[in-house]
């Protein structure tokens, strides 16, 4: 084989793994616009393929879905602030935590709710949505390493990670109709209430 015989197979490679990843952006776009079933013939046409094309890229939902968590969580990670230092005053760790976990609560509020809706029969989103909780469980016990010297840790890093959760957060943004400031205020306070009253130093 020739040195040129090999740029068509290198474009049709570019090509495939193009349109792949704009089927899993279609799929993610869509949920981000509050579709919460998108079907093949919706991802296609906001993908600008076929439905064939979808199917030939991805052999099922899960495989797809398993794409679009991957690029949602590249989007994600360039979007919100980096993890809290974990030296420093409390109430500057505590305010740089709280920044990072309410500005990602509420970027992926639209795609957790259909995540949500399938977590209960698909692995794939089941594995995505328990990896997301031990990220922030281990930040917490990084960031706040020093008051989580007590008794009782495992209580007060479980009331700090419910806090700080997206149930939480959906909770003071959708049934108490709290705007993002407000919401994030409260939380800070919520999160360095618990802190006190459970004992930590």
């Amino acid at each position: 084989m020739t040195k040129g015989d090999d740029l068509p197979v290198d474009g049709r490679t570019r090509r495939s793994a193009g349109t792949r990843r704009a089927v899993a952006e279609a799929y993610l776009d869509l949920a981000h616009d509050g579709v919460l079933k998108p079907t093949a013939r919706d991802v296609a046409a906001k993908a600008g393929v076929s439905e064939r094309a979808v199917f030939r890229h991805f052999q099922d939902l899960e495989t797809l879905m398993a794409e679009a968590a991957r690029l949602q969580i590249e989007r994600i990670g360039k979007a919100v602030p980096p993890p809290a230092s974990t030296d420093g005053p409390l109430d500057t760790r505590l305010a740089a935590f709280a920044a990072r976990w309410c500005e990602l609560n509420e970027r992926v509020t639209p795609v957790r709710r259909v995540a949500l809706l399938y977590e209960p029969f698909s692995k794939e989103v089941a594995r995505r949505l328990g990896w997301i909780r031990g990220v922030r469980r281990r930040e917490i016990e990084r960031t706040f390493e020093a008051e989580l010297e007590v008794e009782d840790r495992r209580e007060v890093v479980a009331a700090l990670s419910a806090t700080s959760s997206w149930a939480t957060w959906n909770q003071l943004r959708t049934r108490h109709e709290l705007d993002g400031a407000a919401a994030r205020r409260t939380v800070t306070r919520s999160l360095a209430a618990l802190l006190r009253c459970m004992g930590a130093p």
